[in-house]
């Protein structure tokens, strides 16, 4: 038989909200660095088309998680529009590479 008792839910309420709350602000800022990289985008890197480097300092970090980019041209990147120098959805990617490295870190 196994047998668990939580004397105080709150402080285990509160300690699991913290917990969280590092792992998602831990986790966007691997997903700013990723979008945000200088380095030339190839297919499947997740990287922001990079050419004269607006798009990609276009990135910030709000509240509560929230990444967003207001660049004007942002969605027609993400929609493949500049094939030369990054492939139709790259923020997809660059989430999928953000969640791997998570996964790696957290074993």
């Amino acid at each position: 038989m196994i047998q668990v008792r939580v004397s105080s839910p709150d402080k285990a309420i509160k300690g699991l909200a913290k917990d969280i709350s590092q792992f998602v602000d831990g986790f966007t800022d691997d997903l700013l660095k990723n979008l945000k990289s200088k380095q030339r985008a190839t297919p499947g890197s997740g990287k922001t088309p990079y050419k004269s480097g607006r798009a990609s300092s276009g990135w910030n970090k709000k509240a509560n998680g929230t990444i967003q980019n207001k660049v004007p041209y942002i969605s027609r990147l993400e929609n493949g529009y500049s094939k030369e120098q990054a492939p139709k959805g790259f923020v997809k990617q660059s989430i999928n590479k953000t969640i791997k490295q998570s996964q790696r870190r957290n074993k």
